[in-house]
């Protein structure tokens, strides 16, 4: 075994060295390919997906020691698919539980015979041209470290959320590698005890994520309309990373109908944080039935940012809901990523028939169970639905986990809205 420091039962330390949790987009160098919205066809962007090397081991501490080497001798490692899990390859195997735990109860601590997957994958890459690179995970179960070139990066949990890691440093032109160790049990175990089947291993998309040095790193979008539905505001808070130069110091925004009409278009200045306000009159509402999506175009320095947004308002009023004045029943169910094959590592168009089945047994709310969905997979499907995020139940009430839920996973959370 070699030395590692045990952030797997340190609830004080959730991730090291990750970015700040932020909306979800990818930039596009185009407005053309942004309106498609087909992530692959950025040319920022990166997929890391396929096949890994892997080397399972029973227990954490019969990792061997150098294996985050860039020259580490990966000859005899099995092949795996990235992403997936590593039960539906047969390593270890899948465990379902509601209530009890699966491991003996004391927390923050988890069994010695923790099962460890080491994951490694060599990539080229041309020159950056100056750009940052972001290495991003949009899901891994429990938690997991990351070394680029044979340097670490860090560490992060939390298993459904995306954890994005600056590597701008590690990396070279030409080949580089990656080598991840995940590990099955982590404190944060104890959190994620809901009633679902127990997958390990990266379920979810890895990729690259090239960006201007300066650029937009965070929005927050939130309307408003006035009582009679006539007028809708539109106001877009947007933050940038990397320092205030000529590079962005403008930022223009256009603000299209769902025919592509251009309603409104503005340039502001930004110096780290900027804000946007539109107003619409007559806007066509978003409803379960009609979910109508209003796009803002963001344009700095060589990028271009699609965001889809829909006006609606929701009220409670004498104790009922109102959705745009209108009351509204929900007809609603839980839903998980599971697939009988796949596991935690859902395809789009599963998720899309599942959707369709709901919609034609008029079922209009979903309530994620009990984590955040795919965000790629959930932000631009036609049929309207109502998505309630669960907050997470569980069996544990100590101190320390409460500090760091609120430190650590509110963030997140309110980064997926």
């Amino acid at each position: 075994m070699f030395f590692i420091e045990k952030y797997w039962e340190n609830p004080s330390r959730l991730h090291v060295n990750c970015e700040k949790p932020h909306a979800y987009f990818i930039p596009f160098e185009d407005q053309c390919k942004a309106q498609k919205g087909i992530r692959d066809d950025s040319a920022f962007f990166r997929s890391l997906n396929g096949s890994w090397k892997f080397k399972y081991h029973d227990t954490v501490y019969d990792v061997e020691d150098g294996f985050y080497r860039d020259d580490y001798d990966t000859t005899g490692w099995d092949d795996l698919i990235v992403p997936s899990n590593w039960q539906m390859h047969g390593y270890d195997k899948p465990h379902y539980t509601n209530v009890n735990y699966p491991f003996p109860c004391d927390p923050p601590f988890v069994p010695d015979n923790n099962p460890a997957g080491i994951y490694v994958r060599d990539f080229n890459i041309n020159n950056m041209n100056g750009k940052d690179a972001y290495l991003v995970f949009e899901g891994v179960d429990s938690c997991f470290y990351v070394w680029v070139n044979g340097n670490f990066v860090g560490y992060s949990q939390v298993s459904h959320m995306t954890s994005e890691f600056n590597i701008t440093r590690y990396i070279r032109a030409g080949k580089n590698r990656i080598a991840v160790m995940v590990l099955k049990w982590c404190d944060g175990s104890y959190l994620e005890d809901q009633d679902m089947w127990r997958l390990s291993g990266i379920f979810r998309e890895v990729y690259l994520l090239t960006r201007d040095k300066v650029h937009i790193s965070d929005v927050f979008v939130k309307t408003d309309l006035n009582k009679g539905f006539s007028e809708a505001i539109l106001k877009c808070e947007i933050k940038t990373a990397g320092g205030a130069t000529c590079a962005i110091s403008r930022l223009k925004s256009v603000l299209k109908d769902m025919n592509d009409k251009t309603l409104s278009e503005q340039e502001i200045d930004l110096s780290r944080k900027g804000n946007l306000v539109f107003k619409v009159t007559n806007p066509e509402l978003w409803s379960a039935e009609i979910p109508n999506l209003y796009k803002l175009l963001l344009y700095s320095g060589e990028e271009v940012i699609l965001l889809k947004i829909g006006f609606r308002k929701i009220e409670i009023r004498d104790s009922v809901i109102l959705v745009n004045g209108r009351a509204v029943k929900f007809k609603g169910v839980n839903r998980h990523d599971s697939h009988p094959e796949l596991g935690h590592n859902v395809p789009v168009y599963h998720m899309k028939n599942d959707l369709h089945l709901m919609k034609r047994h008029n079922i209009n709310a979903i309530r994620t169970s009990h984590y955040p969905l795919h965000p790629v997979k959930i932000c631009f499907f036609k049929p309207g639905v109502s998505r309630n995020h669960t907050c997470v139940p569980c069996n544990i009430g100590t101190v320390c986990f409460k500090v760091c839920f609120v430190n650590e996973i509110e963030p997140q959370f309110i980064a997926e809205f």
